[in-house]
C-alpha cells in the first residue's frame, strides 16, 4: 500500500516539476516581477539577516526599511512562516533561490497531500488522480507559487488540516488537525481565515455523515470540534496579535460598501473560472456546485449550501478580506474543498445517482450564467473562450450519459484538464510576470553587500545607503537590504507607518513613479535625499552634491557628507502651524533650514512663513504647441491638452533662469481623459504616474510634483509625455540655487550611534548638545517608542510632521530609543496559553482512545 502511494507521489512530483518548467522555467526564473522580486523574496531575507545580527526569533522593529517601521508591518511576508524559518539554518543559500525551491517543494507537497486525502476518503483511484491534476492545474497554484507566494504557500498545511479533521471524526484524535491549522496560520494568516471557514464547512459535512441534527447535541459537538482550531489560533497569537495591531495602524486600499450591497446575492463568474486571483478552475466547477444543490443527503447538502452561501453573499468576501474590499483571492483557500466536492460529483456520476435532467440542467444554467456575466471585470476579455468550455462540457455530458454506461466518470474532466493546460500555457507567457534570470542575478549580486560593509568600516556613522537605477531596478529594490549596515527610505508593504506615508505623499509631495500607491520608491529629489540622510548612493550616475568615492566590480558608490544626519539636535525650528502655511516648493525648502515642532518657541517663530525659505524664483514653463502624427499639444485657458499615441520627449524652455540655478521645481495637475488607463510624464528622467481608476491600488496621484537637478547654465528641460489623452493644468514652476552648506546651521549637534548596542529594536548612542535644543530624527514617529535620556524616560514627540523627536537640554547625553511592537507581549502569552490548551486536547484525546 505504501509502495503504491509512493509511486503516485513520485509521479505527481515529476508532473509538477515538468509543468513548472513548461509554464515558467523556460522563460525565466521561478519568480515574478514586482511583488516576488521586491517583497516575497527580499523581506524574508531581511528577517533572516536581522536574526543573524540579534540572535532573536522575536524581532519588533525594522530600522532598515521605510525609514524605520514596526516589523509586523511586514509580518504578512513570512515573519514566522515555518518554511522561511528553516532557511535560517542555511546562511550560504541566497534567499531568492531558497524561496523558489521551497515554493516548488510546497506545491508538490500540497498536490500529494490532496491525493492522500481523497484516497483515504475512499474515492476510486482514477477519480483521485484526475481531481488531483485538476487541483495542480488550477490557475492560482503554479502562478502564485512564483508570484504572490502567500496566496498558496499554506496549501500543504490546509490539506494536512483536512486530513486532521478526518482523523478527528474517525479516531477522535486532534493532533494533526491542530498542527495543520497552526502551520497554515503561521504561513499565511490572511488566507488562513478562509482556510478555517472551509474546514468548518467540511467538519459539518463529516459530522452529518454520522449523526442527525439535534440542536443541543450539535451545539455541544460543534464547540468541541472548534476547540482544537481555537488552540491553534491561540498558538499563533505571537504573530496574530501584533500583526493585527500593525494592520490597524495603517493599511491601504479600503473601499466603502453599503450593507444592502453586501447582502445582495451575486453570481460572480470570475470567482470560479481560470483567473489566478480566484479559484481558477473551469466551468465544470460552477456546474458541479449547481448540481450539488440537488443532493438529498444532509451531509452533502451542508457542503453545497454552505459553499454556495459563502460564494454568493458579498458579505463573506468583504469579511474574509478584512473589511477592506471585495477581492476574489480570498476564495483560493476553498480550492481543496471544491476539489473534494468534484470527487463526490464524479463518484455520483459513476454510480448513476444523477438523472439526465438533474445532470444536464446545471450545464445549461452554467451556460446561461456565463453569457449573462460576460461583462464582469476581466472576464469580458475571454468570455468566448469560457463559453466554448461550458458548451463543450454540456455536449460531453450528453455523450457520456447516453454512449456507454461503462465509461469512467473521469472522462468528464479530460476537457477541463486540457482547457487548463491551454490556458496556463498561454497565460504565464503573455502575462509577462516571469522575472528574467540575468536581471535577478544583477539585483541580488553579493558584491553589493560586500561594498556596503566596506563603506561602514571606513565610515561608521548613522546614515542611509540607497541604490538608484531605472524604474525597474528601483521597483526590485524597494525592500532590498543587502547588509544590516544599509538603511533605506523606500518601502513596499500592504501595512505601513501612516504618518510617514502621508509625509511622503501629501506633506513633502515626493514623486510617485509607480501605479501602485503602496510602492514608495527611493526618491530622486535631491532635497529629500538630503533630508532623509542618504549619505551614499549606489548607481550609475552621480546625483547632485555627490562625488564618486569607489568603483569596483561594476559597482559605483557616490558620497555626500553634507546631508542630514539620521539624528541630530538643533535650536532652529518653527511651529507646525507656520509650516502648514507653506506651499510648494517652500514646503520642501523649509526643511533644509529648519526643523518643525508642534509648538515652536525659537527665534524663527516670529518670521513670516513665506520668508522662512527664500531663494526660489518663479519661472515660466511654457510647453510648445505641437501637431504631429503621434503627438498633439494644444494650449488652452487652464493649461495644455495632450493627445499622445506613444511616449514622446520634447524640450521645454525655462524662461529667465538665474545664473547658478541647480534645482528646478515643477508641479501641475493631471486630468486623465481615459481614466481606465495609466498616465505617465517624465521630467529630466524623473517619472510621475497616475494609475488607472480600475487598478486595485489606485494611487490617486493627480498632482505631479518634481524636484530635479539642473546642469550649470541649462536653459531647457526634457519633458517626456506618456501615451494617453489628458490635460495638464495649474502649472507651478520655480528655480533656485541650492547650497547644502546651509544645512550646517541646522545640524548643530550630531548623534553618535553606538554600533554595538544599536541593533534590533534599540538605538543607542551619545550627543553633545550645545544648548537647550530639540533632538530630531528621520525615523517615522510611532507612539510605541520608549525614549530615555541619561536613564530618565522622556516623552517622544512628533517632529517634522511625521518623525520622532524630543526636547533635550545643553550638555552631553546618553540617548536610548527602544521600540516595543504593540501586542507582542500579549501575543506571546496567548501562544503559551494555546500550547497548554493544545497539549491538553491531544492528551485527553489519547486517553479517550484508551
Amino acid at each position: 500500500m505504501i509502495r503504491s502511494r509512493l509511486k503516485w507521489y513520485v509521479l505527481f512530483a515529476g508532473i509538477t516539476l515538468l509543468l513548472c518548467w513548461v509554464f515558467v522555467g523556460q522563460y525565466g526564473i521561478f519568480g515574478s516581477k514586482v511583488d516576488w522580486i521586491s517583497q516575497h523574496s527580499v523581506i524574508p531575507d531581511y528577517f533572516r539577516q536581522q536574526f543573524y545580527e540579534t540572535g532573536s526569533l522575536f524581532p519588533e522593529f525594522a530600522m532598515n526599511l521605510g525609514g524605520g517601521q514596526n516589523i509586523y508591518n511586514f509580518a504578512y511576508y513570512g515573519l514566522y512562516n515555518p518554511v522561511i524559518l528553516l532557511s535560517y539554518a542555511l546562511p550560504f543559500v541566497k534567499m531568492g533561490d531558497y524561496v523558489m525551491a521551497a515554493s516548488i517543494i510546497s506545491l508538490i507537497a500540497a498536490v500529494c497531500l490532496l491525493y492522500e486525502w481523497l484516497d483515504k476518503r475512499g474515492f476510486q483511484r482514477s477519480v483521485c488522480v484526475a481531481v488531483t491534476m485538476l487541483y495542480l492545474l488550477a490557475s492560482p497554484m503554479i502562478f502564485h507559487s512564483y508570484s504572490q507566494v502567500m496566496f498558496v504557500n499554506y496549501m500543504p498545511f490546509l490539506c494536512m488540516a483536512f486530513l486532521g479533521v478526518d482523523a478527528y471524526f474517525e479516531k477522535r484524535r486532534c493532533g494533526l488537525y491542530i498542527a495543520g491549522v497552526f502551520l497554515m496560520i503561521m504561513s499565511s494568516f490572511y488566507f488562513s481565515i478562509g482556510g478555517m471557514l472551509s474546514l468548518v464547512i467540511y467538519g459539518m459535512h463529516r459530522y452529518f455523515e454520522a449523526k442527525r441534527f439535534v440542536f443541543r447535541t450539535f451545539f455541544k459537538d460543534g464547540i468541541r470540534f472548534l476547540m482544537p482550531m481555537l488552540s491553534a489560533v491561540l498558538l499563533g497569537g505571537l504573530l496574530l496579535v501584533p500583526a493585527a495591531m500593525a494592520l490597524g495602524g495603517g493599511r491601504g486600499g479600503k473601499e466603502s460598501m453599503s450593507l444592502a450591497s453586501l447582502l445582495m446575492p451575486q453570481a460572480p463568474i470570475y470567482r470560479f473560472v481560470y483567473t489566478p486571483y480566484g479559484m481558477g478552475l473551469t466551468t465544470i466547477a460552477i456546474t458541479m456546485l449547481i448540481t450539488s444543490l440537488t443532493y438529498k443527503r444532509t451531509s452533502e447538502r451542508v457542503l453545497s449550501y454552505g459553499c454556495a452561501l459563502v460564494f454568493a453573499i458579498p458579505m463573506f468576501a468583504y469579511l474574509l478580506n478584512g473589511g477592506l474590499y471585495i477581492r476574489d483571492k480570498v476564495f483560493i483557500p476553498f480550492l481543496p474543498l471544491i476539489c473534494y466536492m468534484m470527487a463526490v460529483y464524479l463518484k455520483k456520476l459513476g454510480n448513476r445517482e444523477i438523472s439526465f435532467i438533474k445532470g444536464i440542467a446545471p450545464y445549461l444554467i452554467t451556460i446561461l450564467l456565463l453569457y449573462l456575466g460576460r461583462g464582469q471585470e476581466e472576464y469580458e476579455g475571454y468570455w468566448q473562450f469560457v463559453m466554448a468550455d461550458g458548451i463543450l462540457m454540456a455536449v460531453l455530458f450528453v455523450f457520456y450519459y447516453y454512449k456507454d454506461r461503462r465509461l469512467p466518470s473521469v472522462l468528464i474532466l479530460i476537457p477541463s484538464l486540457a482547457f487548463l493546460i491551454l490556458f496556463n500555457g498561454v497565460f504565464h507567457k503573455i502575462s509577462r510576470q516571469i522575472e528574467d534570470g540575468d536581471f535577478y542575478q544583477k539585483v541580488t549580486d553579493s558584491k553589493i553587500a560586500r561594498e556596503i560593509e566596506e563603506i561602514q568600516k571606513d565610515d561608521p556613522g548613522f546614515y542611509r545607503i540607497e541604490q538608484a537605477g531605472d524604474e525597474e531596478e528601483n521597483a526590485a529594490d524597494l525592500n532590498r537590504i543587502h547588509s544590516m549596515e544599509q538603511n533605506v527610505s523606500s518601502i513596499y508593504s500592504s501595512a505601513y507607518n501612516t504618518a510617514y506615508d502621508e509625509f511622503r505623499k501629501k506633506t513633502y509631495q515626493v514623486e510617485q513613479p509607480y501605479r501602485n500607491s503602496l510602492m514608495q520608491s527611493v526618491s530622486r529629489n535631491p532635497l529629500y535625499r538630503s533630508f532623509m540622510g542618504v549619505r551614499y548612493v549606489i548607481g550609475d550616475q552621480a546625483p547632485l552634491g555627490y562625488e564618486l568615492v569607489k568603483s569596483s566590480e561594476g559597482v559605483k558608490i557616490y558620497r555626500n557628507t553634507k546631508v542630514s544626519p539620521v539624528a541630530y539636535a538643533t535650536n532652529r525650528y518653527i511651529s507646525r502651524k507656520e509650516y502648514d502655511k507653506l506651499t510648494f516648493p517652500y514646503n520642501q525648502m523649509a526643511l533644509t533650514e529648519y526643523a518643525v515642532v508642534e509648538q515652536g518657541v525659537g527665534e524663527q517663530e516670529v518670521k513670516e512663513a513665506g520668508q522662512m525659505a527664500g531663494g526660489a524664483k518663479e519661472k515660466d514653463f511654457a510647453i510648445p504647441e505641437l501637431k504631429r502624427e503621434c503627438l498633439k499639444i494644444k494650449k488652452n485657458a487652464s493649461g495644455y491638452h495632450i493627445e499622445a499615441d506613444k511616449a514622446v520627449t520634447i524640450k521645454v524652455p525655462i524662461s529667465g533662469p538665474e545664473e547658478g540655478d541647480n534645482i528646478l521645481f515643477l508641479q501641475f495637475k493631471v486630468n486623465n481623459g481615459q481614466p481606465n488607463k495609466d498616465v505617465a510624464i517624465w521630467l529630466e528622467g524623473v517619472r510621475n504616474k497616475l494609475s488607472s481608476r480600475e487598478h486595485v491600488y489606485y494611487n490617486g496621484n493627480t498632482t505631479f510634483t518634481y524636484t530635479v537637478e539642473l546642469a550649470q547654465g541649462q536653459q531647457d528641460a526634457s519633458l517626456k509625455l506618456g501615451k494617453g489623452v489628458y490635460d495638464i493644468t495649474d502649472i507651478t514652476c520655480y528655480g533656485m540655487s541650492w547650497d547644502e552648506e546651509a544645512g550646517k546651521n541646522l545640524y548643530q549637534s550630531v548623534f553618535e550611534a553606538d554600533k554595538k548596542r544599536t541593533k534590533g529594536n534599540r538605538i543607542a548612542g551619545t550627543i553633545q548638545a550645545k544648548e537647550d535644543e530639540y533632538f530630531i530624527t528621520t525615523i517615522p514617529y510611532d507612539k510605541n517608542f520608549d525614549v530615555t535620556v541619561d536613564g530618565k524616560k522622556t516623552r517622544a514627540r512628533k517632529v517634522n510632521t511625521a518623525f520622532l523627536g524630543f526636547p533635550i537640554s545643553e550638555g552631553q547625553h546618553q540617548i536610548e530609543i527602544v521600540y516595543h511592537a504593540p501586542g507582542a507581549g500579549f501575543g506571546k502569552f496567548l501562544s503559551l496559553l494555546g500550547a497548554f490548551m493544545a497539549a491538553a486536547l491531544v492528551i485527553t484525546s489519547r486517553i479517550f482512545l484508551k
